[in-house]
């Protein structure tokens, strides 16, 4: 056995040198969260980590999902009608066994069983010696490749061996698609509304084609096999669409057999060299912490492989990972993925944010819906752009996904010197979007005031004045109106056409700046701290320490009118908003709030640990940070919420890398400089990362009480050290105290 971190010989394991991750053994209770954790994507095919003889509902795509009526007893206006849910297609990854011309049924069968999930080369290898009925053990080897280029393929080699006399042949089997998840009453795994499924158009040994008949998207998918070196390399191509069957078979044979004529080798080679530009930047390292550097860099492959690359997809809450939340995208895509991959991968981070420029009109469709006559208000839940979320309290009330959404503008920009973009997209956006905060609210006592939202928190629902969402809008107004001036002044003859297209004027704007500057932020005197409402603190709290461990997350066990009248949260809310708008408000302050509303918290969202790790680490509370970077750290890989097996979860696996820059490194994504405020936990001997600001390559390293920053590739840089600024020529560093 290779040498690992930890030392197990059962579970999960990580190799020495932190690049790889092993989970060893074949236990069917924990069989999901491991083809979860094993999954390969590059954000328009996912397939998880299942064993081939074992495969079942494996393999999805970012552009086939079904569309059905959402049914109500009671519907009223404006109610979501229509839902869409991600499902299974044709599964790619069985094998057809026969040992002396016998086929094998591997369900009742024991096997020892090695999976590798290679972050550096992109590649799950897989080695299980199964124990035949009559004491024969068969060897099967298998090699897997999802190509991070975007395009709908995987690629895999095959071998199978009788220890002993006898003969063994396989042949990669494609199937129609598997039912997908039953209806269920967590709402994290979400209700399947299309159990009618596929309508199978072609079905042959290698050739499966197959239509949703509610949202018309057909899939074909076509395999390819052939020996190689003493291997059976297996292509499988994919190609979706609502074009005819055989336009879409052709196009799937197509990448099969280009695929299959380059040979394996080949689409290694490429997927090393993609993923080594990647890990240039992103790479990490926790001194004498190996293995939470080791998951963190598995969390950042995740997230790097799962987000959309073409423009019309994003990344899910599960990624492509897995059935849960329906496939649909949210507003932590913007909020916690897309700052990282700002700075880790931008094209993708671009890409992603081309989605939802895509998605404008129907954005304009739901603010109509919600009776706003201007502005535009994306889905709550989505993948095509329309609402999805039945549940208006903790849906569509969420109005906060347009300031989300803005932010990811403005960091993206921040971060790459985009301007481009702004032209092209992003000055639309943020106006239209902006103008939803005027319609929204009104004015009383010289304040500005949202009513009826719901912010993050989705165990308060539907209150005036949230902190959160007031303070969101007030920095979505204010970059509004500064994206607005600069494209203006970058590129008159367009921002002309664009102010005329939007019937905007100067007016509109000046407007944009009294409702932020007057947008009211609720603040309690007596108690001297910020409110997350206008009604929460006066509540009565929640006995979470008289909770029985058996009633969390609350939301299965309590209904939501009955945790709505109390003072607990489910999540990081105003806490979040003093990590993503704190910037003008006192260290004090932020601690006041840290230390009321986290004992109020229930975590219930794995979104919340690593907001809790930003802020725990900026006032001060150093066991806290520790405490909560560990838990959105390793959330996935120790299946901390018990429902790994259902997907990623993307937001946390981000807020990782969240909690470690922005938290022990003091980043904030405040304009276009670059700036650290550093610290080093006690407990650790130093850490380091990457990142890309702006086209440089900037290593930060601490050791100590030191602190060096590097521009290892790119133009020159200044970078802000504490309050003061370090200037870095290209490829110079500079070495300094860690503390101001």
């Amino acid at each position: 056995m290779a040498r690992t971190l930890n030392g197990a010989e059962d579970g999960v394991l990580f190799a020495e040198d932190g690049w790889s991750l092993d989970v060893i053994g074949d236990d069917s209770a924990r069989e999901g969260w491991a083809a979860t954790i094993l999954a390969l994507s590059n954000g328009t095919i996912g397939v998880r980590g299942a064993i081939e003889e074992r495969a079942q509902a494996t393999t999805f795509l970012a552009h086939a999902y079904e569309q059905a009526p959402i049914h109500y007893h009671e519907k009223l206006k404006g109610f979501a009608a229509n839902s869409d849910s991600r499902v299974p297609v044709a599964e790619s990854l069985g094998i057809d066994v026969r040992v002396d011309g016998e086929a094998i049924d591997f369900t009742a069968l024991r096997s020892a069983t090695r999976r590798t999930l290679d972050l550096r080369a992109g590649m799950l290898r897989r080695e299980t010696r199964w124990s035949l009925p009559d004491g024969r053990l068969l060897r099967i080897r298998t090699e897997r490749i999802v190509p991070l280029d975007g395009s709908t393929l995987l690629v895999r080699r095959l071998q199978a061996e009788i220890e002993g006399t006898g003969s063994v042949t396989l042949h990669p089997r494609l199937a129609p698609a598997p039912s997908g998840a039953a209806q269920s009453d967590d709402p994290r795994i979400g209700v399947n509304l299309a159990s009618r499924g596929f309508e199978t158009e072609q079905a042959e040994q290698d050739i499966v084609v197959e239509r949703l008949p509610g949202s018309g998207i057909a899939v074909a998918a076509v395999q390819r096999t052939r020996e190689d070196a003493g291997w059976l390399l297996a292509a499988t191509g994919f190609a979706t669409g609502r074009d005819a069957s055989g336009a879409l078979a052709e196009r799937a044979a197509t990448l099969a057999d280009t695929a299959l004529a380059a040979g394996f080798e080949a689409a290694a080679a490429a997927q090393h060299a993609l993923l080594e530009r990647f890990w240039a930047a992103a790479d990490l390292a926790i001194a004498g912490e190996p293995r939470l550097a080791a998951t963190l860099r598995a969390n950042l492959f995740h997230l790097f492989a799962s987000a959309g690359r073409d423009g019309r997809s994003s990344a899910a809450a599960k990624g492509l990972t897995g059935e849960g939340y329906e496939g649909h995208y949210f507003w932590d895509t913007e909020a916690f993925m897309l700052p990282v991959l700002s700075v880790l991968a931008p094209d993708i981070a671009r890409a992603m944010l081309v989605y939802r420029a895509g998605t404008l009109d129907a954005a304009f469709a739901n603010a109509r819906a919600l009776d706003h006559r201007k502005g535009a208000l994306y889905a709550w839940r989505t993948i095509e752009g329309r609402e999805c979320s039945a549940h208006y309290p903790s849906g569509s009330a969420q109005y906060h996904i347009n300031s989300a959404i803005a932010f990811a503008i403005g960091a993206y920009v921040d971060a790459t010197g985009d301007e481009g973009f702004l032209v092209e997209h992003g000055a639309r956006m943020l106006v239209e979007t902006a103008r939803i905060w005027v319609t929204l609210g009104d004015w009383a006592d010289g304040r500005f005031h949202l009513r009826g939202v719901t912010g993050p928190d989705e165990y308060t629902a539907l209150v005036d004045d949230n902190w959160y969402t007031n303070r969101m809008a007030q920095k979505h107004l204010r970059l509004a109106v500064s994206a607005a001036a600069h494209v203006a002044a970058l590129a008159p003859r367009a921002w002309a056409g664009l102010a005329a297209k939007m019937a905007l004027d100067a007016d509109e704007l000046a407007e944009f700046g009294r409702v932020a500057d007057a947008m009211h932020l609720p603040w309690d005197a007596a108690r001297e701290l910020d409110a997350q409402d206008a009604s929460f603190l006066d509540k009565p709290r929640w006995d979470l320490a008289g909770t029985p461990a058996s009633e969390f997350p609350l939301l299965l066990h309590y209904h939501p009118m009955t945790l709505y009248r109390h003072q607990v949260s489910k999540q990081a809310d105003l806490v979040l908003a003093m990590v993503l708008g704190g910037e003008d408000v006192s260290l004090e302050r932020k601690r006041r709030v840290f230390d009321h509303y986290e004992p109020i918290t229930t975590h219930d969202s794995t979104l919340s640990a690593s907001t809790f790790a930003i802020l725990a680490s900026e006032v001060g509370h150093e066991a806290q940070a520790l405490r909560f970077f560990a838990e959105t750290s390793l959330v996935d890989i120790d299946d901390r919420h018990g429902n790994t097996g259902h997907g990623v979860h993307m937001a946390a696996l981000a807020g990782s890398w969240l909690a470690l820059v922005w938290g022990f490194a003091g980043f904030r994504p405040q304009g276009p400089a670059l700036r650290f405020r550093p610290t080093r936990p006690a407990a650790w001997q130093g850490y380091g990362f990457g990142l890309v600001w702006r086209g440089t390559l900037v290593r930060v390293e601490v050791a100590g009480d030191r602190i060096t920053y590097r521009a290892v590739s790119g133009p020159g840089i200044t970078i802000g050290h504490h309050d003061g600024e370090v200037r870095l020529a290209p490829g110079e560093s500079w070495t300094g105290a860690l503390a101001a």
